[in-house]
């Protein structure tokens, strides 16, 4: 069963910067969903806990730039 999880990227301003996040993410061993909303700058995440933890999520989002908040 697949894990939820939803976390705020204060420095997600554009398209191109969801883009990077969902791209990257994505590339992230079972990660099934990597979900953007610009306005409210936060990200949803529906992954294996198995294959990936979120504080490696929370660490491939510090290394291209987007640190979470929570």
């Amino acid at each position: 069963m697949a894990k939820e999880a939803t976390l705020t990227l204060p420095a997600l301003h554009c398209s191109s910067c969801a883009n990077t996040i969902m791209r990257n993410l994505r590339a992230l061993p079972s990660v099934e969903v990597a979900r953007v909303d610009l306005e409210s700058k936060r990200v949803h995440l529906q992954f294996d806990e198995s294959a990936v933890t979120l504080d490696r999520i929370r660490e491939a989002l510090d290394e291209i730039g987007y640190s979470p908040d929570d």
